[in-house]
């Protein structure tokens, strides 16, 4: 096995390391805090919330949106939304913690 291939080897064996310690770290306590800063102007951000469309509720959006679904519509609102790009305002462990928060708040529509 020639050094570069044993490099490249060792340098993906702690990219997935890294990964996997950035995945332990996410926090939905520190999200709900941050919804709590930055979202209730518009959103209800409560794990109680009415489920509405506009602008959905978080309970709402973790019932019907998957979590890549709901990180997108963070990072990239509909063009003519009234939602900011939180990538220009939250780091991207914030906006981790806040789809974290989101994801958390899932409940049987049987309720």
């Amino acid at each position: 096995m020639s050094r570069k291939m044993v490099g490249t080897m060792i340098f993906a064996a702690g990219l997935s390391v890294s990964a996997a310690t950035a995945v332990a770290d996410v926090s939905a306590e520190r999200g709900a805090t941050l919804a709590a800063e930055h979202c209730t102007a518009c959103h209800d951000v409560s794990a109680d919330g009415a489920f509405k469309e506009y602008p959905p509720s978080f309970a709402s959006i973790a019932v019907y949106r998957s979590r890549e679904q709901i990180e997108g519509r963070m990072l990239y609102p509909p063009q003519h939304a009234s939602m900011p790009q939180l990538a220009f305002i939250m780091k991207p462990a914030e906006i981790d913690d806040l789809v974290a928060y989101i994801v958390s708040l899932e409940r049987d529509m049987g309720e």
